[in-house]
């Protein structure tokens, strides 16, 4: 089972799930955050930029494979706020410092 939403602030999330075990019925979900738009979570592709793209593992094993890519598409989507919120910062600062340079 796989899927592709987005874009969430110019992202997708392509999320997977696995039975892990044959005939377990725990599954384990899997989601890859990416710069364009891919075709499935098995197409989907690492683009080269530093930090933008990502593959993520789910937190834990769960009953469905739904409930297993709930939990990696949220692992993705903190990872794509965090990254927001690193350039934000990274924006700011360097705001502050070009200030600096010319006062």
């Amino acid at each position: 089972m796989d899927r592709v939403n987005g874009p969430f602030d110019g992202y997708y999330v392509a999320s997977s799930a696995n039975e892990i075990g044959a005939g377990s019925g725990r599954y384990l979900g899997f989601a890859k955050v990416c710069c364009a738009r891919p075709g499935s979570f098995w197409l989907a592709t690492l683009c080269e930029e530093p930090g933008c793209c990502a593959h993520l593992c789910g937190g834990g094993l769960f009953d469905t494979a739904e409930a297993a890519m709930a939990s990696a598409e949220l692992l993705a989507r903190n990872h794509i706020r965090g990254r927001l919120t690193e350039l934000a910062e990274g924006a700011a600062q360097g705001a502050r410092s070009e200030l600096r340079a010319v006062a």
